[in-house]
């Protein structure tokens, strides 16, 4: 199947959350008064933890389903563990009547909590997971809904890069590759405190990355762009790319992961959540991300989570509720990038550095004020960055900052003389040189006019 191929909400805005982590709030009630709140938001997308046992209640599945929100079901069992194939068959062939597309067993198999010590010990961890896991992804197909790989744990207790390609070496080894046909693969990219663009390139931008060890001056995949390293190793497993369906992400109040970066408070909170809803919108990632999935809409009874629910136990809500709300809602753009996305290309011949941002200095030394405004899209595409024009006659590609006063014409003719290719970014004042430059950053588009070779 194609990516467009697959089954998405009308009118998609690519926004979901995640509701409540329990099995208790499925009643005429709870539908009556979250349907409202999640169509305010702009909800496309609701995952749901679901019994294995029985089915949730019909009504509550078809009210998502006609208010064109794609239920992602997840269905629960305490730990990892055989389940009877014959009840899984019957619960599947209801889904799949009721309209139902995307659900998953078993979630984040690489942790020791999902098993327990004792059975996580065993040899052929990943073997004996896809021992329980492969005739449930059949079963699955086979009722006509999509199979879906449950989601890991970024990093986590088994390094989740690893567990996912020998996930997919053992369907391919064991004759299943028909499953890829219609896969899905489930997601959860948390932003943590990092900027979104972090780890943008993948692996092949960030080959010193390793599993547990991310060098100074590199990036890695634990972030919100998690699914571009997921999405580079898959096309090197199966060959092209699959659709993945996020299940859990967002900021959390409170999460400092990376001592870099400032900790989540509200405000942090607010506006990371709202950028990650307006990329997604805007066309502005790859389009084999399906989702967003916000972890977490509200908590339950006797769960830890009440940090992190979006509506509280006691009435209040987190400021991002009505930030969300006002956010402009349009269904979500092609934003036909492909698998390149942020990955440096060669450099030209002739030419030692591909690209060169050129800034400004004057008889009395250099601003600090170029700096930050170029600060965003220094960290987005890592250009090399000086004030030589003769250094800048080495790249392929040259970003000149500023108006004429700082680096003049000449200069920029120079450089198109010795081969290079020059576009200066300048707005009508430094504020607005900032904003340009600060646009690329979050489109992930390295030029405003020129083109990088494909």
């Amino acid at each position: 199947m194609e990516l467009g191929d697959y089954p998405r909400p009308d009118n998609d805005t690519g926004i979901g959350f995640h509701y409540y982590p329990d099995l208790d709030h499925y009643g005429a009630g709870d539908l009556e008064r979250w349907l409202v709140e999640l169509k305010a938001l702009g909800t496309s997308w609701l995952c749901l933890l679901a019994p294995i046992s029985e089915p949730l209640p019909r009504f509550f599945i078809q009210a998502l389903l006609e208010a064109a929100i794609e239920p992602i079901l997840r269905l629960y069992t305490p730990t990892i563990c055989p389940v009877d194939m014959a009840d899984l068959r019957r619960l599947l062939d209801i889904y799949a009547t009721w309209g139902v597309h995307y659900l998953h067993l078993y979630d984040e198999p690489n942790l020791i909590q999902e098993w327990g010590w004792e059975a996580w010990s065993q040899p052929g961890l990943v073997e004996r997971f896809m021992d329980l896991l492969i005739p449930a992804l059949e079963a699955t197909d086979q009722a006509g809904l999509y199979p879906l790989f449950p989601p890991l744990a970024a990093g986590g207790d088994y390094w989740d890069l690893s567990f996912l390609r020998s996930m997919l070496e053992i369907i391919q080894s064991c004759g299943k590759a028909h499953l890829f046909d219609r896969m899905t693969v489930g997601i959860h990219n948390y932003p943590f405190n990092k900027p979104l663009m972090w780890g943008h390139g993948g692996q092949a931008r960030w080959p010193a990355a390793r599993p547990y060890y991310c060098p100074p001056r590199s990036q890695d995949h634990l972030g919100f762009l998690l699914p571009q390293w997921y999405d580079e190793l898959i096309r090197r497993q199966v060959g092209r790319s699959l659709p993945l369906i996020c299940t859990e992400n967002g900021p959390r109040v409170g999460d400092h992961q990376h001592p870099n970066f400032p900790a989540v408070d509200e405000a942090r909170h607010t506006q990371i959540s709202v950028d990650m809803s307006r990329r997604l919108m805007e066309g502005q990632l790859p389009d084999y991300i399906l989702n967003n999935c916000f972890w977490l809409l509200v908590n339950g009874r006797d769960n830890p989570f009440e940090k992190h629910a979006w509506y509280k136990a006691d009435g209040h809500q987190l400021p991002v509720v009505q930030a969300l709300k006002e956010l402009p809602k349009h269904p979500r753009r092609w934003s036909g990038l492909g698998p390149d996305w942020g990955v440096p290309r060669p450099t030209a011949a002739g030419k030692t550095l591909y690209h060169y941002l050129l800034l400004p200095q004057w008889e009395w030394g250099i601003s600090e004020w170029y700096w930050h405004l170029a600060f965003e899209y220094v960290k987005a595409f890592r250009p090399t960055c000086g004030f030589s024009p003769r250094d800048a006659a080495q790249a392929q590609y040259v970003t000149v900052v500023g108006h004429w006063r700082g680096v003049s014409e000449a200069t920029v003719e120079e450089l198109r003389a010795k081969g290079c290719q020059v576009e200066r970014i300048a707005g009508q004042d430094s504020s607005q040189t900032k904003e340009l430059f600060d646009t690329l950053a979050r489109e992930g588009r390295r030029f405003l006019t020129l083109e990088e070779p494909s």
